[in-house]
């Protein structure tokens, strides 16, 4: 079993930026490629607008490769228990959180265990620009799919899975 402490916030800092930094990068040269195109197909050379956009697209795939393998770097690196019935969201982006909770809930629901509650930290947003993004964002998520949840404490959300009678 893997160490279990919970990380400071700067090492969670430092977690989220060592992780991301490749895909952050990546995502410059996406920029600078769709500028270059951009520029191209102005002055009329659609040829050169082609191939940058072409560029363009194929950095955006490799950024979206290293986004995915840092979401996952961050999940383990912050969920170190094998304690299915919590899960720490922080550190990842709005849609890798949702697709993080679908996945486990989908996990408790298929296994039949029905001890209690999904606990998960959507951290207070700390981190955010403006309004905090997690918890509004997995609030909204579990009112679309109708799923029974309330708050444990600032930044803690605990669900009620679902469960299908199987016959």
């Amino acid at each position: 079993m893997m160490d279990a402490r919970k990380l400071s916030e700067c090492e969670l800092d430092e977690v989220y930026k060592f992780h991301r930094k490749d895909a952050q990068k990546m995502i410059r040269i996406v920029s600078q490629y769709s500028r270059a195109a951009n520029d191209a197909y102005r002055r009329g050379d659609y040829v050169s607008g082609y191939h940058y956009s072409l560029m363009a697209q194929e950095a955006q795939f490799a950024a979206n490769c290293l986004i995915a393998k840092a979401a996952t770097k961050i999940f383990k690196s912050v969920n170190r228990t094998d304690d299915l019935w919590r899960l720490d969201l922080h550190g990842l982006h709005a849609n890798e959180a949702i697709r993080v909770l679908q996945c486990r809930l989908q996990q408790i629901e298929l296994s039949g265990q029905r001890p209690k509650p999904l606990e998960v930290i959507t951290g207070r947003g700390k981190h955010s620009r403006g309004a905090p993004v997690i918890p509004a964002v997995v609030t909204n998520y579990l009112k679309e799919c109708r799923y029974r949840f309330y708050e444990l404490r600032a930044g803690a959300i605990a669900v009620r899975p679902k469960f299908v009678e199987l016959k």
